[in-house]
């Protein structure tokens, strides 16, 4: 069995998060005129300012979603590459914050939505970062990266 091919994979700003926080945030907006139709007096007012807290804090956390290069290395053993399991190789990640690259304990698939999938990194310090990857960053290059999280999992 052979090794999933090498690939580092663009990760940015996901249109699909933006796109559900501007869902979530149309239904609440909805809510409230409705609220405001019934006349909701001080529980509307509140409702507002929650509404609003909750647009900045949405806003200000998909601008913050990290954004770097994911990257799939397979061990290359010349003369063994055939016995070696398709799991042999390592995942890096390398952002702003990790400029040399950091190579991840593992990478978990939490979501595979076919062209969106919701990844959680687990780098070596313990600590674990969300991020989405989606096909429209790199179309010639995501069936590689489905094949090494497929090999890898």
């Amino acid at each position: 069995m052979r090794s999933a091919p090498s690939v580092t994979y663009p990760v940015g700003r996901s249109v699909l998060w933006l796109g559900l926080l501007m869902v979530a945030g149309f239904l609440g907006m909805v809510a409230l005129v409705l609220g405001a139709f019934y006349d909701l007096g001080f529980w509307g007012l509140l409702g507002s300012i929650a509404w609003l807290i909750w647009g900045v804090a949405g806003i200000q956390a998909w601008r913050r979603q990290p954004q770097g290069r994911l990257a799939w290395v397979p061990f290359r053993e010349p003369g063994l590459e055939m016995s070696l399991p398709p799991s042999a190789g390592h995942w890096s990640w390398s952002s702003a914050a990790y400029l040399e690259g950091v190579v991840l304990r593992r990478v978990e698939r939490v979501h595979d939505l076919q062209a969106w999938m919701l990844l959680r990194l687990h780098n070596p310090d313990g600590a674990r970062t969300w991020v989405w990857v989606e096909r429209r960053s790199d179309p010639d290059r995501w069936d590689d990266l489905r094949r090494a999280l497929w090999a890898h999992a």
